[in-house]
């Protein structure tokens, strides 16, 4: 079974978004540790996956690692 890629996310309430370089383009700033998390994704169609499904492909991941 394939495994699904890590994406790190700004998670600070209500903004959840991705993190490009480890910059929100939200909320335009660099967030600390503690504001942020991974959330995972398909490898393939890069795609948030919903009980480790993708919704675009429909392949099954297992957790990383």
């Amino acid at each position: 079974m394939k495994k699904a890629k890590m994406i790190l996310h700004h998670y600070d309430p209500p903004c959840t978004e991705r993190l490009d370089s480890g910059f929100c383009t939200v909320c335009n700033l660099i967030p600390d540790m503690q504001s942020t998390c991974f959330y995972l994704y398909c490898p393939s169609c890069d795609i948030l996956l919903k009980n480790f499904k993708c919704p675009g492909c429909e392949k099954t991941f297992e957790r990383p690692t």
